[in-house]
């Protein structure tokens, strides 16, 4: 059985080990807790979407990869029956359908947001790229200052490394596809 939270703990502590960081230099690297990350490498709690971002960030990994398995060579993925992480109250639901690839520096994710669901993300290291496409429902994302409005079938690609939030304003939810790519990480 797939437990994300235990894989979660699980590559976090071996990344700081890596690292040779103690929980300290490791919480004042991602801005967070040394409580909160010895839980999630217990396994005691699932992080929020917006804490593995900080924690992938302080690292310089990629989101991906603190969620992946070790797996073989070749993997078909089948979209999961319950999402790997969940925002704003189980409004914002992320599946990963492909971990982060060190040799092409992608990785994929469905992201679907309910109907007046939001998120906000912070700011990636330099070099991250999203590259986004609407599958169905209007989506609407911020950019630093400027908001976009994108209709299924449309696509946005920019710098990761800015503030950026989306967001679903519509009566029906909003599927995308994000690709993530670590140009410079």
């Amino acid at each position: 059985m797939y437990t994300i939270h235990i894989t979660v703990g699980q590559n976090v502590k071996r990344l700081r080990a890596q690292r040779g960081w103690s929980l300290d230099k490791t919480a004042e690297m991602t801005g967070v807790s040394k409580g909160m990350l010895h839980q999630i490498e217990r396994g005691e709690t699932q992080p929020t979407v917006t804490t593995l971002w900080k924690i992938a960030t302080g690292l310089h990994v990629s989101f991906s990869s603190l969620l992946q398995e070790d797996h073989g060579s070749v993997s078909v993925v089948q979209r999961k029956s319950a999402p790997d992480i969940t925002e704003d109250n189980g409004n914002c639901l992320v599946y990963v359908l492909f971990p982060f690839d060190p040799q092409t520096q992608i990785e994929i994710f469905t992201i679907i947001l309910k109907a007046g669901s939001s998120y906000r993300s912070t700011p990636h290291n330099e070099g991250v790229h999203e590259h986004i496409t609407v599958t169905s429902g209007t989506f609407q994302i911020r950019i630093d200052d400027q908001a976009y409005t994108l209709e299924a079938g449309e696509a946005i690609r920019f710098a990761g490394n800015v503030p950026h939030s989306y967001h679903n304003a519509g009566d029906d939810e909003a599927v995308i596809q994000v690709v993530m790519h670590y140009g410079d990480v």
